[in-house]
């Protein structure tokens, strides 16, 4: 069955008319919802705040010498004392934060506006250009900095403009390596050659496409680097190369004291602690906007802040998971027993501006020695689904807002970090789309295998050998002893993709996920790949769960399918069933675009009109309304989005499905 040639597109999709928020703002707000940068931004604008009226608070001249009053303690008077001249020690630190935090800016700037273009230029020439200045780059790293500004300074003299230069020269290094390792890794993707395919000028690419992509890099580097700009050049200051008097400047006032430090310790206490505190407030700030820039450490972004919260999300879902798990428990053993039950399952992204819904009140069983494929567009959230399932969904980064997931009979939800590891390892195995990324390329394919086969036993050395050649004899790799020692490197495409399936084979699993398993392998590949799952599908008695876009595939191997439209499942059921007579609009589309099902030889494929909903932007009632020749001029289709319901033997969200049927 397959659409009209003249199928009409109604109604565009609803438009978000909300205001996009502004930028700072959410910069702020991800920021303070952090301890660290709360704590880290607060010091940084008292500090920024010092240095600005500083000099109006200071209570006293703070160049007055008053030779009565010389070394007196901290006072009413002299609330941090007097120096060896008379001068107010509190006064003189107010004025000298401008000066102290001037020299930091300064030398981080200087360092900034020199090492990032030199970064950027060895990343975009590369050739000899790159060789000759990340060796020169490499040279001036192996200067202790302290050295390397104590040669500048004595050869440009001692002032602070030139302190400024000297703790700037030495951070260079800093910002040239980082800006052309990130620049690299910029330049790589695919949206940088097309711009460049297109003509752009080097100038607009990396005006257009580079900074802005390392920026947040490179701000965090500015702040990580202030602390320690500003220790080397408080250093200088100690040595007497510093600010010159009678200007106050902490590092000096530091140096003036180490006459007295023992007679008189309270001269080095007070310039020493505001030295400190200031490097301490400059690293939680930048340690800060490192998590929100960096991926790999956003684990402790919320998590303060939104602890109660997560508590109190994950108490409903494990209480459904636990009763759900408990039905299934209650059920008879056997080939009809359900080894995955999924029961209106929520999930939503977690973002700067709040929680998007991704999938929405999905049901699903998979029974034993069965394999449920899921289809939809790139964008319908198979994905997904597939990684909550799995328990493999990342709780910083995607929310369970509502449902019941249970694997073999036990919950998957709301469990311990332990127990969430005892459950993958027991019931769950894991292929993935691409096997050479699975691999790790520095082990052998032996050492990969007998890490899976100890995770959950207690084998010998002997024992755990035996098995994984068991394994890769049941994956019909031929001498399996001898490739144990052999690196992935060694293997072709589709030996890597056997070895990924030996490795989640190898502790018995009840539940094998795939997820697009057979992509990027050649037809024959594939062929070979689908057949071995099948026979070990037969041996073991598993269930998988299968997320594609290929129908002819799922035709062929699968024996459930649920088809997946913008976070819900609009039809699923048997293959028998819903393939060779879909009742969804949705699938019907899917079914007539896929090759060799809905035009003759040398006609050219349909495609679906429109394109599926952004997440978070959803039409009104139903999703697929945009796009569906059905819903033309039908009130009921903008009304409520349709529940799932049975119609012909399958379940389908549509209010006209029988339609189809005649």
């Amino acid at each position: 069955m397959s659409l009209a040639q003249d199928m009409v597109t109604v109604p565009e999709r609803a438009e978000s008319t909300a205001a996009k928020p502004n930028p700072a703002w959410t910069l702020l707000r991800r920021i303070l919802v952090q301890p660290k940068g709360a704590v880290g931004l607060t010091l940084v604008v008292l500090y920024l705040a010092l240095a600005i009226i500083g000099p109006a608070l200071a209570p006293q001249d703070a160049f007055r010498q008053n030779f009565a009053q010389t070394l007196r303690p901290p006072s009413a008077a002299h609330w941090f004392g007097t120096d060896q001249l008379g001068r107010d020690v509190f006064s003189r630190i107010l004025i000298g934060a401008r000066a102290t935090l001037g020299i930091g800016v300064g030398g981080v700037t200087v360092a900034f506006l020199i090492g990032v273009p030199l970064g950027i230029l060895a990343a975009w020439r590369r050739g000899w250009i790159e060789a000759v200045l990340m060796r020169a780059i490499d040279v001036m790293l192996s200067f202790p900095d302290i050295v390397f500004a104590l040669a500048v300074v004595a050869i440009l003299g001692a002032n602070t403009q030139n302190v400024i230069i000297a703790v700037g020269v030495v951070s260079i290094p800093v910002f040239a390596r980082t800006a052309r390792a990130v620049t690299l890794s910029v330049l790589a993707e695919p949206y940088i050659e097309g711009s460049v395919a297109l003509g752009a000028s080097p100038a607009r690419v990396i005006l257009r496409h580079v900074l802005p992509n390392i920026s947040g890099t490179l701000l965090t580097l500015s702040t990580l680097l202030f602390a320690s700009t500003l220790l080397s050049a408080s250093g200088l200051g100690f040595l007497g190369l510093g600010t010159q008097p009678p200007f106050p400047e902490w590092g000096t006032m530091l140096g003036d004291s180490r006459s007295y430090i023992r007679s008189h310790p309270y001269l080095a206490t007070f310039p020493g602690l505001f030295l400190a505190v200031s490097a301490l407030a400059f690293n939680l700030l930048g340690d800060a906007l490192r998590t929100i820039y960096d991926p790999t450490s956003r684990r402790a972004a919320r998590r303060l802040p939104l602890l109660n919260f997560l508590r109190r999300r994950a108490a409903a879902p494990a209480t459904a998971a636990a009763g759900l798990a408990a039905g299934l428990a209650a059920g008879p053993a056997g080939p009809d027993t359900a080894v995955v039950a999924v029961e209106g399952l929520h999930l939503a992204f977690r973002t700067g501006e709040g929680l998007l819904d991704v999938v929405r009140g999905v049901d699903l069983t998979i029974r034993a020695g069965r394999t449920l494929a899921i289809v939809g567009e790139s964008g319908s959230g198979k994905s997904t689904l597939l990684r909550a399932i799995g328990t493999l969904a990342n709780p910083q980064e995607v929310a369970i807002t509502a449902g019941a997931v249970a694997i073999g009979g036990e919950p998957a939800l709301g469990l311990s970090a332990a127990a969430v590891r005892d459950l993958r390892r027991r019931k769950i195995g894991i292929v993935f789309q691409d096997a050479a990324s699975a691999l790790n390329p520095v082990l052998t394919v032996g050492a990969q295998l007998a890490e899976a086969v100890r995770a959950c036993s207690r084998l010998d050395p002997p024992a755990v050998r035996q098995r994984c050649i068991a394994l890769l004899r049941d994956v019909n790799i031929a001498d399996p002893e001898r490739r144990l020692d052999m690196y992935p490197h060694q293997f072709s495409g589709g030996m890597k993709q056997r070895i990924v399936i030996a490795i989640a084979l190898a502790q018995n699993p009840e539940l094998l996920l795939a997820d697009e398993p057979t992509s990027a392998l050649d037809v024959t590949i594939q062929q070979q790949i689908l057949v071995l799952l099948r026979e070990i599908q037969r041996k073991r008695g598993m269930a998988i769960l299968l997320v594609t876009h290929d129908l002819n595939l799922v035709a062929r191997f699968a024996d459930d399918v649920a088809v997946m439209y913008a976070g819900r499942l609009v039809e699923s059921g048997a293959i028998a069933t819903v393939l060779e007579q879909p009742l969804h609009p949705y699938t019907q589309a899917l079914r007539a675009s896929a090759p060799g099902t809905g035009e003759g030889r040398g006609q050219p494929l349909r495609s679906i009109p429109g394109e599926p909903p952004l997440v978070g932007q959803l039409p009104s009632g139903c999703a697929f309304r945009p796009r569906c020749p059905r819903s033309a001029n039908r009130a009921e289709c903008a009304a409520q989005e349709p529940p799932e319901r049975m119609v012909a033997s399958r379940q389908v969200a549509c209010v006209f499905a029988e339609e189809a049927l005649s």
